[in-house]
């Protein structure tokens, strides 16, 4: 047998995690269960013969959907949690025949001309006056989130038409429009930007845009989370939490790191396909630009990805030394949202109050990050 029919044998799922963990070396092995705790159930159904057809039309076959396993992973400093059963991917929706995949395009083209068109116009300045870099310009929010809120707006009305130089304009756009607002309000700190494209991941406006906001006193409430646990953590083991974090991920295979950013498919995600980058704060919000864009198009051309949530947050800005933010790195969060031409939901009760139930594969995730890096790089 040849060499690539062996390593396509062997090719990793999330059911395999445990025996994964218990092949690595005895300090990767101890490090991934310092970070995770993993559990592994069966669910048994027993159907009647009646119900035998529609089994087979649905899962496979009768066999597939009679003992299930589901892989439950637990974050055990932060608490975030997945539980992964495959099978869920098959299964039907009652009343989620939506609008066509192939629709979406014309969805996206029916809306042009709404408000984010004309920004100038139909949009509020800031009390400084608007701020664009290139291709992204940053106006008020006319509905707040926080004291400082800004709308983050492409001027392609597109917003699936993404691409490296609009990435990097709109972590500029967000940097320079961060410094305009300390200039005036030192307290305000704490920057988060959130990019939700499309209807299913709660844009209001088709047109491409994100938001970016800017609080004192604490910072988001699960970016604190993230702070306290990695502070718990230093605390409790003498280590760090983040480069321990990309350490384990680097030893189950499910890390592609570029240059400085380390960047994998997450056990815990919070929705289907999440990746997680980090890097180290001090180079600013443009540093992730380029793997952030090159990660946006592996998930849309790759990974199938149309309406998608990103998230971009890290330590207070400002020279003030604070050490429960010590080594927090900037985060950078990717997460799919589904069929923008379905009308269900991805969010139901088990995700708000909960752990999110997961349908696809971290390993697969990874594996289309590696593949798309090695391409990039000539490999």
């Amino acid at each position: 047998m040849s060499q690539p029919t062996r390593e396509r044998d062997a090719i990793p799922r999330i059911t395999d995690l445990l025996a994964l963990i218990a092949a690595l070396p005895a300090q990767a092995r101890d490090l991934v269960k310092r970070l995770f705790a993993i559990e592994a159930a069966e669910g048994v159904i027993a159907p009647p013969v009646e119900m035998e057809p529609w089994l087979v039309a649905t899962f496979g076959s009768v066999e597939a959907a009679l003992r299930q396993r589901v892989l439950r992973v637990m974050n055990r400093w932060t608490f975030e949690g997945a539980a992964f059963n495959p099978l869920r991917a098959r299964r039907p929706i009652s009343g989620g025949g939506g609008a066509p995949r192939a629709n979406v395009k014309e969805r996206i083209e029916a809306a042009r001309g709404d408000d984010f068109c004309d920004p100038e116009r139909r949009t509020p300045a800031e009390v400084f006056g608007r701020v664009r870099v290139g291709q992204v310009s940053a106006s008020s929010n006319v509905a707040r989130a926080d004291g400082w809120h800004a709308v983050l707006i492409f001027d392609e009305h597109n917003p699936l038409a993404i691409d490296a130089q609009g990435v990097a304009d709109l972590l500029a756009t967000t940097e320079a429009w961060a410094e305009r607002v300390c200039e005036i309000d030192a307290s305000a700190r704490h920057l988060f930007l959130g990019w939700n494209c499309l209807w299913r991941a709660g844009a209001s406006q088709v047109h491409g845009h994100a938001q970016v906001t800017l609080s004192a006193g604490m910072a988001p409430a699960r970016v604190e989370n993230w702070r306290a646990a990695a502070e718990r953590y230093r605390r409790e083991t003498g280590e760090h939490y983040f480069a321990d974090l990309a350490a384990a991920y680097r030893a189950l295979g499910l890390a592609a790191e570029i240059g400085l950013v380390a960047r994998f498919a997450s056990l815990t995600p919070v929705k289907e396909r999440e990746i997680l980058l980090l890097t180290p704060a001090g180079n600013g919000l443009t540093s992730i630009a380029a793997t952030l864009a090159q990660t946006l198009r592996l998930m849309l051309e790759d990974l199938g990805v149309q309406a998608f949530n990103v998230a971009v947050f890290g330590p207070p800005l400002g020279a003030d030394a604070d050490e429960r933010w010590a080594d927090f790195p900037l985060v950078a969060r990717l997460v799919d949202r589904g069929d923008p031409g379905s009308d269900a939901s991805d969010i139901a009760a088990m995700e708000l109050f909960g752990s999110s139930v997961i349908a696809s594969d971290p390993f697969d995730v990874a594996r289309a990050l590696k593949g798309k890096y090695a391409a990039l790089s000539g490999l």
